[in-house]
């Protein structure tokens, strides 16, 4: 089915939906997000393995350590604007997570908002590793971007122009000197 494994939401109030893992052993496989929180996803401990469309959705997404694998066909890590609580926002402060994409328009950690690697290590197999549209920061995390160990953090955006849309790595948006017909 299309649903998620974890989902934590209020349909009269955006400021809560919140999911906690401190540890255990969790292992879902979901027809869309493995583990959906409207406001924070929070992991500090435990084997998680979650497949699905998303592997962890939120708009704030905290982990702090576990050993977390994702296999996923959209995004593995997607923080997005799901509530007004805060920016969206990826920050990773330990653990060893293991992302790998599937193939296509894939990102293994993407943020709408801000993305900060503070520690642990992440293992991404994708296309598109990072897609962040605010800030990213690498502070101290260990990166394994397709077998190869890198400090960069990459990012990729879109531009649309007219019905033409290409996919840009390491782009930062620039207005042309032109205007394009409406």
């Amino acid at each position: 089915t299309d649903k998620d494994g974890l989902h934590a939401e209020n349909d009269e109030d955006s400021t809560v939906g919140y999911i906690y893992i401190a540890g255990g052993t969790i292992t879902i496989d979901a027809g869309d997000d493995a583990i959906h929180a409207t406001t924070i996803a929070q992991v500090d401990g435990g084997t998680i393995d979650l497949t699905g469309a998303e592997g962890i959705e939120g708009t704030y997404i905290q982990i702090n350590g576990g050993e977390i694998s994702i296999a996923a066909a959209d995004d593995g890590i997607n923080a997005g604007q799901k509530s007004n609580f805060a920016t969206p926002t990826v920050e990773v402060n330990g653990g060893e997570l293991t992302i790998v994409m599937g193939s296509g328009d894939t990102d293994g950690v993407d943020s709408n908002g801000n993305l900060y690697l503070n520690g642990g290590t992440l293992n991404i197999t994708a296309q598109s590793p990072f897609d962040y549209d605010g800030t990213a920061q690498n502070n101290g995390a260990t990166l394994i971007v397709n077998g190869t160990e890198t400090d960069t953090i990459t990012s990729q955006m879109i531009i649309n122009a007219g019905n033409a849309t290409a996919k840009v790595a390491n782009a930062e948006p620039k207005i042309p000197p032109w205007e394009l017909p409406t």
